[in-house]
């Protein structure tokens, strides 16, 4: 059965973008469980691997096409998997998993920006960059936090890779805005993901040593957990909810991860949750807001205030 030609109600919608905000929240302590026994790099290769070899699998399962967009398949697995993902990997084993969280909110920043210039229907209003600017501001109190933290130059190092990563991810929202709109998401989502995953790994082989990776119970199920439930389900789930929502919207869920990510790492990692660290997520949370304009506003061709259902693009056979 076709999912382009389905109904999808708002509280759907905004239901599984809510789904979304709880799955990556929990997502930084799961990686920084896993560096405790893996290289970085080798870690996120296995997790993007698996999961794109599981969606393939379901595919090939339910005897759905494999052919899809191989253009956008690359850009994919270079940017929002590989490139993102490598830099999340390498930069957390410096900082915080919360403060991670916090640092990756610059995020709408970049999608504002490449969304001003690629997409005609999302303008940069004054708005959105005053709410933008307030929630860098709380990045940047993060950011001073951040370098406090054990080695000064190496918690510098990896906090800076952790505010660049979201340039990958602000590249894969716009592509997949401008051209994801008829394609399966589980055969995209599945090539990418494979795509990255080898392409980790191969660099993983020239400058990491698997000898030192311990297979352990707590490493095996941070992969498993990030492959299965950080992957393979919330990628899959970003990419319907772009044919639904503006890319800027969505970009506004990073805002909101770092609350869930101090909650996660303060329970299961034992991380202090600092004054600083509360301020910055506070502001990232308040940028949120400014930018929210008070009235929903309406795109070329969004669907009437008050109606309530969307028309979906993607196909499941």
């Amino acid at each position: 059965m076709s999912v382009a030609s389905t109904r999808v109600s708002r509280s759907a919608v905004w239901g599984l973008y809510a789904l979304l905000v709880v799955i990556w929240s929990s997502t930084w302590v799961s990686i920084k469980i896993g560096l405790e026994d893996c290289p970085p790099l080798l870690g996120a290769g296995i997790r993007f691997a698996a999961a794109g070899l599981v969606l393939l699998l379901v595919t090939g399962a339910t005897r759905r096409t494999l052919r899809t967009d191989f253009r956008l398949v690359a850009l994919l697995a270079a940017f929002p998997f590989a490139l993102t993902y490598g830099l999340v990997y390498w930069g957390e084993q410096y900082i915080p998993s919360g403060l991670a969280a916090v640092l990756f909110g610059v995020l709408p920043l970049y999608v504002a920006l490449l969304g001003a210039a690629l997409l005609p229907d999302q303008p940069l209003r004054a708005r959105v960059v005053a709410g933008v600017l307030v929630a860098i501001a709380g990045l940047v109190l993060a950011f001073v936090e951040s370098i406090d933290l054990g080695d000064k130059d190496l918690a510098l190092a990896g906090a800076a890779a952790l505010a660049v990563a979201p340039v990958g991810a602000a590249v894969g929202n716009i592509s997949i805005k401008l051209r994801a709109g008829a394609l399966d998401a589980v055969v995209l989502n599945g090539w990418a993901m494979l795509g990255a995953g080898l392409a980790l790994l191969a660099v993983s082989a020239m400058g990491e040593s698997w000898g030192d990776a311990a297979w352990t119970g707590k490493s095996i199920g941070s992969i498993a957990y990030l492959a299965l439930i950080g992957s393979a389900v919330p990628f899959v789930g970003l990419t319907i909810l772009l044919r639904h929502i503006t890319a800027q919207a969505m970009s506004f869920l990073a805002m909101l991860l770092p609350f869930g990510a101090l909650i996660f790492g303060a329970v299961l990692y034992d991380e202090s949750i600092t004054g600083r660290a509360l301020g910055g997520a506070a502001l990232v949370a308040g940028g949120l807001l400014i930018a929210q304009s008070p009235r929903a506003e309406r795109g070329k061709g969004a669907e009437p205030a008050g109606e309530p259902a969307y028309s979906a693009s993607a196909r499941i056979r």
